[in-house]
């Protein structure tokens, strides 16, 4: 197994790759810096792992990548890209705010699903990250919610536009807070662990039928005891 984890060195993108590795899959890690990747192959030192500078921020960038790592031997894509948000009441939310927070953490799953999605090999699995609030609005945060909404409604637009298409596609929606490198100080018992959300997606890239989607949610609920 082979898989490109678009994202890697952000706190759910560190988990997916954790996982991977452990179940001895190559792995190549995507990040935008050269710096941070460094930092992550230095921090693994694990042979199996391969590093890219790229992103997704338009059709020719992710096309750009899509040739450096060779999608013709990739078994599967995830994709966990994001980005931090200033929570601002919705009264306050002009079409400007929302238009950009869609460019921000919308447009490049469109990118990568238009670009990488037609170029995987067959019986591969290509899975984004979504978040909880496509359903749960948080004061502050309505533009992240409508585009984790439309996220969402996304997938299930190309999962039922492509129903023959050899290339398993699925979301996994983490309605919880996710306890990672970034917020490990400040996290609660509530919040899901980059661990076990690496985990679950490792679980549903060996065995993506195991999981029909398309779009799978993941909860505090959903934990294995321990």
């Amino acid at each position: 197994m082979k898989v490109l984890v678009i994202g890697a060195t952000g706190d759910v993108g560190r988990g997916v790759l954790t996982a991977c590795l452990a179940r001895g899959w190559e792995t190549v890690a995507v990040g935008r810096t050269a710096e941070k990747l460094a930092d992550l192959a230095a921090e693994y030192k694990d042979e199996r792992l391969s590093t890219v500078v790229g992103d997704l921020a338009s059709e020719k960038t992710t096309a750009a990548l899509a040739d450096a790592v060779d999608l013709e031997s990739i078994h599967a894509v995830v994709v966990t890209v994001s980005g931090p948000w200033s929570p601002t009441p919705v009264r306050d939310c002009g079409w400007d705010a929302v238009s950009e927070t869609f460019d921000r953490l919308l447009r490049p799953h469109v990118n990568a699903a238009r670009v990488l999605l037609p170029q995987l090999p067959s019986g591969a699995t290509y899975l984004t990250v979504g978040g909880g609030m496509a359903d749960a609005i948080f004061p502050g945060m309505a533009p992240v919610a409508m585009s984790q909404a439309a996220q969402r409604n996304f997938v299930r637009a190309w999962h039922k536009e492509h129903r023959d298409a050899p290339v398993a596609v699925r979301q996994l929606t983490i309605a919880a807070m996710v306890n990672g490198l970034s917020t490990r100080e400040v996290a609660g018992p509530d919040w899901l662990t980059d661990t076990e959300i690496g985990s679950r997606i490792s679980a549903i890239l060996a065995d993506p039928q195991a999981f029909p989607g398309p779009v799978l949610n993941f909860s505090v609920a959903d934990r294995n005891p321990a």
